[in-house]
């Protein structure tokens, strides 16, 4: 064992019962292994137009007048 791993293993045995639930949900979290989303997320692209322009940024406030989420046909 390292030290730092038996500086650990002491500050966990002397800590109070009141914070072992709150230590043992981040180390937890810490340990739990984070599934790795699928790329690109579904958000990207949410910008393209369905009329093929290309223009989307310079016309943004031509489009937000529309109605934000709106959905266009």
């Amino acid at each position: 064992m390292t030290a730092n791993r038996d500086e650990l293993i002491h500050l966990i045995e002397g800590l109070p019962d009141d914070q072992v639930d709150v230590v043992l949900a981040d180390v937890r979290r810490l340990t739990t292994k984070r599934s790795v989303g699928e790329w690109p997320p579904k958000f990207f692209a949410i910008g393209e137009s369905k009329d093929g322009r290309t223009d989307n940024a310079r016309r943004v406030d031509e489009i937000l007048a529309e109605g934000f989420g709106a959905c266009r046909s």
